[in-house]
């Protein structure tokens, strides 16, 4: 990808339209109050184009948004790549969050799931690179070899849980249609997605537009609220190796900071990195699709990109960093 000089271009969705309060908007000054949303959208949007961190040098194009139960409130698209708020786009393991979503609105949350979805059940031996070629999600978890491993308890950032949770529930013979039918039909048919490979975990294409739809659903004043919005960093692990942490030493390799897990979700609570006030669940894809929910569930947001050089470079922390910088800079109306 070109990611040479590029002019920014901007659009905007103005946060007096959304919000008739200043409450309702959510966000507050470094002092404690509440900064005027003309005052947080404009410090977001400078953030976007001005930090380095989101940076079309760093990112690529991307669209940024940030929004309430109600809608966008600042929004934003970057470089010369066109990207938009519906542009479709493989979201890889953004799906995780999707697919936790399904099966807590279907089944609701029993102890016998919850291993598949905060990745504690032991099944992390899953190549979902053998996955595009194959036809059913069976197919997808047998070619990949999903084999039970003996660190079961322990925590491994890998799809290998929920595709053979997705099998378990019974949906091994679906194929991408069918399976994306099957999730639309408790996460709502007014969420559009595809499933482009049979993998639970990390197969979907789908818009901001359409995720923002889901993330909506999550917060706690939504007019269409999922069973997942209450279990948000519920059964949380931890992800970093240590003598009182069991997880993988992959994970610490893979992500720099003191994260939990929960459901099919990052908690992303390492005071070190960001202040409490800035605390989010979030499921970042490796092509740099990042969704949020801040942790008081009154707002999401979106850094939107599909970063074709992801699997040399983990686009997704990268995305995160930026996505998060626009956050805080929403929340106490000073740019970052």
């Amino acid at each position: 990808m070109d990611h040479g000089p590029r002019l920014p271009r901007f659009a905007f969705f103005s946060p007096l339209l959304a919000c008739l309060t200043l409450t309702a908007c959510g966000g507050g000054g470094s002092d404690g109050s509440v900064a005027p949303p003309s005052r947080q959208a404009a410090a977001a949007t400078a953030t976007a184009q001005s930090n380095p961190l989101c940076s079309v040098a760093a990112l690529g194009s991307y669209y940024w948004e940030i929004g309430d139960r109600n809608g966008v409130l600042v929004a934003g698209s970057m470089g010369a790549g066109g990207v938009s708020a519906n542009t479709v786009m493989n979201i890889a393991s953004a799906s995780k969050w999707l697919f936790a979503g399904y099966v807590y609105e279907k089944f609701g949350g029993p102890p016998s799931l919850v291993p598949f979805l905060n990745f504690t059940s032991g099944y992390s031996n899953l190549n979902s690179d053998l996955c595009v070629a194959t036809g059913t999600v069976s197919d997808c978890m047998n070619g990949g070899i999903n084999a039970s491993e003996a660190a079961t308890g322990m925590f491994h950032y890998q799809g290998g849980h929920m595709q053979q949770l997705a099998v378990n529930l019974g949906l091994g013979a679906m194929r991408n249609d069918a399976l994306a039918t099957e999730v639309r039909s408790q996460l709502g048919t007014d969420i559009s997605l595809q499933y482009v490979e049979p993998l639970a975990p990390g197969g979907v294409r789908t818009s901001a537009a359409n995720y923002a739809v889901f993330l909506r659903k999550l917060l706690i004043d939504s007019p269409a609220p999922l069973r997942l919005g209450i279990a948000l960093g519920t059964h949380a692990v931890c992800t970093q190796p240590s003598p009182t942490c069991n997880a993988s030493p992959d994970t610490a390799a893979a992500l720099p900071e003191n994260f939990h897990y929960s459901l099919g979700h990052w908690v992303e609570d390492d005071p070190s990195h960001t202040p409490s006030s800035n605390f989010a669940y979030s499921s970042a894809g490796k092509f740099g699709f990042y969704p949020w929910v801040d942790f008081d569930r009154k707002l999401y947001g979106i850094v939107a990109r599909d970063d074709p050089t992801a699997l040399a470079t983990g686009e997704g922390y990268a995305s995160l960093e930026c996505g998060r910088l626009i956050r805080l800079a929403w929340k106490t109306g000073i740019a970052q």
